[in-house]
């Protein structure tokens, strides 16, 4: 009798976490590119998220050894990765839905002396690649992909060389599990990198993996943004409001200035897999 448990379908289980979101972006495009374009009105400069620096001193040397020459990058954001990427390959593709997005891309990339970067205006879903890339990548910015293998399968087709995706995640702070304790019921999505080595391997893929932590500092300007923000976290009304208070401001540390700070434990996962042997 074979009574081992049957392994969980992780793009099922995906999904699951995808539909919860209520967030109107999640299914209108024009909520996702509107928000978007008041996110980049309010960008000033190029000012790369500090964690990207340790993925990118783990991918470059991979992209050497693979001989990467062309990248194709998916959901590139505010470029935390592309301008680097565009400084170590001969030309750099970016897919996004929002033109505001591709519009600073190329502007940063021609301030950082990029001229090798091309923005293609287009859902990922809905993108077809006139030829194969050296790699395909993308980082924090599979959040709409209800159907994650046929995301991750896209990215395999494009590819010639190598594939990387890769998510920031935080670990459940512990205020948050006090908070749990008095009633709160959490609904903070907290999906990782799991889910991409999961479903790979259900697609017959087996990826590499890594991961590197880092730290992320909250601040809120006085105590009730304090308790508007974490309470945001859970489900409306779960909390009773005194209880909030007492918890969060015993967890977070207050600055002279009468502002707020935590920290959050965070981590920085990728995974990865050839389309060619190394040679």
């Amino acid at each position: 009798m074979n009574d081992r448990a049957e392994a969980p379908d992780m793009n099922r289980l995906w999904a699951e976490h995808i539909s919860r979101d209520t967030s109107l972006r999640m299914t209108d495009d024009q909520a996702e590119r509107d928000f978007w374009r008041d996110f980049m009105a309010k960008k000033r400069g190029y000012a790369p998220d500090p964690s990207a620096r340790q993925v990118l001193d783990w991918l470059l040397p991979l992209m050497r050894a693979r001989g990467v020459e062309t990248a194709l990058e998916l959901g590139p954001g505010w470029g935390s990765y592309t301008i680097e990427l565009a400084k170590n390959c001969r030309a750099v593709d970016c897919v996004d839905i929002s033109r505001d997005v591709l519009d600073f891309i190329l502007r940063t990339g021609r301030e950082e002396g990029c001229v090798n970067l091309r923005g293609i205006h287009q859902k990922w879903e809905q993108f077809t690649p006139r030829h194969a890339y050296d790699l395909v990548f993308g980082y924090n910015c599979f959040y709409r992909q209800a159907d994650l293998a046929e995301c991750l399968a896209r990215m395999d087709r494009a590819a010639s060389r190598l594939c990387a995706a890769g998510m920031n995640t935080a670990d459940v702070p512990l205020w948050c599990r006090e908070l749990e304790e008095v009633g709160g019921v959490l609904r903070w999505d907290w999906k990782n990198c799991g889910y991409f080595t999961g479903v790979l391997r259900q697609m017959g893929i087996s990826p590499g993996t890594v991961e590197f932590p880092f730290e992320k500092e909250c601040v809120y300007p006085n105590a009730e943004a304090l308790v508007r923000g974490e309470c945001a976290r859970f489900a409306p009304g779960s909390v009773p409001e005194r209880a909030a208070r007492e918890i969060l401001c015993r967890r977070f540390d207050q600055a002279p200035d009468g502002s707020w700070h935590g920290t959050l434990t965070c981590h920085s996962g990728v995974v990865w897999w050839s389309k060619t042997p190394c040679q």
